[in-house]
Parts: structure tokens; sequence; C-alpha cells
């Protein structure tokens, strides 16, 4: 970068008024990059293993014949259009309970809306996982033995991957319930 671009970019950043910068989260650390502050979201949506999708995804690895792979696309289209409804319903509650606010306890009202949503969440999920156990029953039977230790190491696996991801965030924030009191 030439000392001319730089001294304009310096200029406009010092002409620029703090407020302005503080908004767009530059002199406090609120946005991008480390230090920031970051709002946990008030509904959080576990993620889920979808073992249908997954023998989709590795086919070539499992050997899926023509016929297995075109019952299992049966199974998954009726999996989708049974946990449509479910699964929008979870984004929809993400979507409308994201985090709060940052530095005042949240109000009665909204404390008893929170629960609310995340027993809704619980139950949605209870719902989803039933319905991914039944089409797993599906998929898994049209399977021979070999693809299906294959099938249940990527499950196993794919699980796995979902755990560590959570715990490496309740780790960064304290646990699941945030941090602890100071």
């Amino acid at each position: 970068m030439s000392s001319k671009v730089r001294r304009c970019v310096l200029i406009g950043l010092c002409a620029c008024p703090a407020p302005l910068l503080a908004q767009r989260g530059i002199l406090n650390g609120i946005g991008r990059g480390p230090g920031r502050v970051e709002r946990e979201p008030a509904v959080e949506v576990p993620k889920y293993v979808n073992p249908v999708n997954l023998l989709i995804e590795h086919r070539p690895a499992l050997a899926l014949t023509d016929s297995q792979f075109a019952r299992v696309i049966v199974i998954k289209r009726a999996l989708d259009s049974t946990n449509g409804p479910l699964v929008r319903r979870l984004d929809s509650l993400q979507r409308l309970f994201k985090g709060g606010l940052i530095f005042s306890e949240p109000s009665k009202a909204r404390r008893d809306s929170l629960a609310d949503a995340r027993v809704t969440v619980d139950r949605t999920m209870a719902d989803l996982h039933d319905n991914l156990s039944a089409g797993r029953e599906k998929a898994y039977a049209l399977l021979s033995e070999s693809q299906l230790t294959k099938a249940q190491q990527l499950e196993d696996d794919a699980q796995k991957a979902i755990d560590q991801e959570a715990k490496a965030k309740d780790k960064g924030r304290g646990g699941r319930f945030g941090r602890p009191p100071v």
C-alpha cells in the first residue's frame, strides 16, 4: 500500500466520529475478530445426525447398488416430508429468540417465553429423532452386513464430530448454561 493511500485511510479514520466507529465495532471490540462480545443464542437448536443422508453422501464408499440407492432416496424423501415442518419450527424458534440483551437481565415475560421455547425445542427434537430412527431402520434394512458396518461407523463418526464441536463450544463459554457467576 502506498504512503498516500495509508495517509488517506488514517485521515479518514481520524475524521470519523467515535460513536460511528463504536457502532461498527472498531473501537470497543464488538464485531469481527478476537476480543469481540458475542451474543449467545437465547434458544439453541442442537445439531443432529441424519443417517439416511449419510448413506446418500457416502454411496460410493458403501458401494450401494442402484436399487438400494433408489430405495434410500424414497426413504429420504418421506423423511424430509415428515421432518420438514419440525425443522421449520426449530428454525423459526431460533430466529425468534435470537440472543438477548448483553448487559442486563431479561424480563420475567422474556424468561418465561424462553423457557417455553426451550421446551418446544426439546419436544420437537425428540419427534425429529424418532422420525430419524424410523428412517434409519428402514434404510439399514436394505444394507448388507459389510455395508451396515460401514454405515454405522459413518454415523458414529458424524456424531462424535458433533459432540466434539459442542464440547469445544461449551468449553469456550463456560459450560452449557453460560459462564459461572463471579
